[in-house]
């Protein structure tokens, strides 16, 4: 098992990386006694994958457990859901302050999250993410958030995880499609922080998608490094330090918005298409030189191949664009690379420059 640490004084916390390390949770995990009511935020298809395993190890732990299952899609981001969650995360914990459990991809972490940071003020939880964009992004860093239609995750929190366990043993029943989802946000990281990350995903990227134990636990325990260390600088986003994890997003989730969170419209897919789009803005305004803005795109695409999204619209792109959480003073802000591992935040970029691009990329 591999463990890297998100320091943050008071709150912070473990992220325990190895196969079969869900096993080690009742050692991992110590709790007083009496034991809490532990509330299991999932979907059907986790918990029936894997739910019977963590119900025996929970059942090692504590005695009151209820798993509650929300939709595994995007619109389990939602206002109606988390309302419904926490009405019966409250009959099930009446006089007592549960533990939460997130358990599953990014989208119930970001639901179990909120919950957790809303209900009673505020109540314990732990990340167990199942696909690897959990693992490598979603589950780390303490953001959680629901989305409303016009933009992603504009409602949230910060509120950090009591420990995130990312057990590799999980990823052997996803898609492909999945494991290139999470690919997708390694990517990322190489870009925006570590050359040597990106140039072993160039060599690597066959052996990623056929699940070499080795190498994930690799770019995993990677991944979670450069995020923990830059959440350490900017745990709340305010220092401009931890706006360098936006990379692609900007783009990216106003694809998700403007798609209505369809569910052919992956969130790597979408963000893929934002880094092409970021990196071919970092071109036109002479930030970026022409041979790394071809490698990024390569790298992308063998990762998240390129394919047009049916019914986008140019006018909802830009529209969803408008909502973006870290536009500031009414001008746009973006994450823009000016070689590959060293990124910069750059305001103001001109309205046209990004329809251009937008028109060039997705449309």
């Amino acid at each position: 098992m591999k463990i890297v640490k998100v320091n943050l004084g008071e709150r912070s916390y473990n992220i325990c990386i190895g196969t079969h390390v869900i096993n080690r949770l009742p050692f991992l995990l110590k709790l007083n006694s009496p034991p809490p009511p532990i509330f299991v935020i999932t979907n059907k298809r986790i918990r029936v994958l894997h739910g019977p395993k963590l119900q025996k190890l929970l059942n090692r732990i504590g005695e009151k457990i209820l798993f509650h299952e929300i939709p595994d899609s995007e619109t389990a981001k939602s206002f109606p859901v988390y309302i419904k969650t926490i009405k019966v995360l409250s009959g099930f914990a009446k006089k007592a302050k549960p533990l939460i459990f997130a358990f599953g991809g990014g989208v119930v972490g970001d639901l179990a999250g909120f919950v957790a940071s809303a209900y009673k003020r505020g109540v314990p939880y732990v990340q167990i993410p199942t696909t690897l964009l959990g693992q490598v992004d979603s589950a780390i860093g303490g953001k959680v958030a629901i989305d409303i239609q016009e933009a992603k995750n504009i409602v949230g929190n910060f509120y950090q995880p009591k420990m995130v366990l990312c057990d590799l043993a999980f990823l052997r029943t996803l898609p492909e499609k999945e494991i290139r989802n999470g690919l997708v946000e390694v990517v990322k990281y190489g870009i925006i922080k570590d050359m040597e990350l990106f140039l072993f995903l160039e060599k690597n990227v066959k052996e990623i998608l056929r699940l070499n134990k080795k190498i994930l636990e690799y770019i995993i325990f990677k991944s979670c490094f450069i995020k923990a260390k830059v959440v350490a600088k900017d745990e709340f986003d305010i220092k401009d330090a931890r706006a360098i994890l936006n990379f692609g997003h900007t783009i990216g989730h106003a694809v998700e918005a403007a798609s209505r969170y369809a569910k052919s419209v992956t969130h790597g897919h979408a963000v893929a298409l934002g880094m092409i789009a970021s990196s071919l803005i970092a071109l036109r305004l002479g930030i970026l030189r022409e041979s790394d803005c071809t490698r990024i795109s390569a790298l992308v695409q063998r990762v998240a191949p390129r394919g047009k999204i049916k019914g986008l619209r140019l006018k909802a792109i830009i529209d969803a664009l408008s909502y973006d959480k870290k536009f500031i003073y009414g001008e746009n802000r973006f994450i823009l690379p000016e070689k590959i591992g060293k990124v910069k935040i750059v305001d103001g970029i001109s309205d046209v420059l990004i329809k251009e691009v937008i028109e060039k990329i997705l449309l």
